[in-house]
């Protein structure tokens, strides 16, 4: 039966009880371990953040779990170790996988400076140290916290997430925030209850940007397979694109209207409305009726001919 004293605080720095050296491990370890978040979350009110029941009662909670029974014994050796070695070696401990998880934390874009994120961190390093946690399932519980991995910004991730939207911009995409937001989440990953984590690679999800260019361009299916971009297969649109108006290549934006859904390098047959490659010479048409050629130099030179040759057809000189 549950004991209805309060005996925890939200934070697990105070106890009315004859164990005040437990607070800290107990607290981290039901914050932090993955297989025990469903017993924090039945003891604690997430309004108040107060423990709704004793310590021997969560300690029985915790001991009847399937978890207690694998990670026991290594973490009630690591306290026991904390009385026989003395505080400064638990603490040396401690500051060994401090390091390890502030590096990770880096690298994933938190800043370990703010408040909260450095809170959940230190909780954190008791619990790796107590459980003996790898890098990976550091990784892992950090990304199961889905708080602290929502204030992920910068790092590894984002620098992938960059990589992306470089290839994106190359296949003919422009990526909205929301878009380069919800891939920088599947490249973190997601934390299942029993702590398995699954994730997208980098690799994954450009070949999902190809695989959707290749469903809008089916002739360049094939290329796109073999690792050729949009941009590499309209070299020939793109020259005489920019050539006839003016531009630099580089300027390209794929919502141009002689660029948008493919419009300059593609068309739509037709007869078997199938989707095909519009040849460079039927192109140059198209860009020859975009009134931001009337205004270029290419365009002036051919009216001045022109008219040149009006006027001679007329039998008078050209003044």
């Amino acid at each position: 039966m549950a004991k209805p004293n309060v005996l925890i605080d939200g934070s697990g720095d105070s106890f009315e009880s004859t164990m005040p050296s437990m607070t800290t491990w107990i607290v981290n370890l039901l914050k932090n371990e993955p297989q025990l978040k469903a017993i924090y979350d039945t003891v604690r009110d997430p309004i108040t953040g107060k423990f709704l029941y004793d310590v021997d009662t969560i300690i029985d909670m915790i001991t009847s779990s399937a978890w207690y029974l694998e990670k026991g014994p290594t973490v009630a050796g690591r306290i026991a170790s904390r009385y026989k070695f003395g505080e400064k070696w638990y603490q040396d401990q401690l500051s060994q996988y401090k390091i390890t998880i502030s590096g990770l934390a880096n690298g994933m874009g938190l800043d370990v400076n703010d408040p909260t994120i450095a809170e959940y961190l230190n909780g954190l390093t008791e619990a790796a140290f107590l459980n003996e946690w790898d890098a990976t399932y550091i990784e892992n519980s950090i990304i199961g916290n889905s708080e602290i991995a929502g204030m992920a910004a910068g790092g590894l991730y984002q620098g992938q997430v960059q990589d992306i939207t470089s290839y994106a911009k190359l296949m003919g995409m422009d990526l909205s925030q929301q878009t380069m937001n919800d891939y920088q989440r599947r490249l973190m990953g997601s934390v299942n209850p029993d702590g398995f984590r699954t994730r997208a690679t980098p690799d994954q999800i450009k070949k999902e940007i190809a695989d959707m260019q290749a469903k809008n361009y089916d002739f360049f299916a094939d290329d796109f397979a073999a690792g050729r971009t949009l941009w590499d297969l309209t070299t020939l649109h793109r020259k005489k694109w920019a050539d006839l108006l003016e531009v630099d290549e580089d300027t390209l934006d794929w919502n141009d209207p002689l660029w948008k859904d493919g419009k300059l390098f593609s068309y739509t047959d037709e007869k078997t409305g199938k989707v095909m490659m519009r040849p460079a010479w039927d192109a140059e048409k198209l860009i020859k009726q975009d009134e931001r050629w009337q205004y270029t130099e290419n365009a002036t030179r051919l009216y001045e001919g022109f008219g040149a040759r009006m006027l001679n057809k007329f039998g008078l000189a050209a003044i």
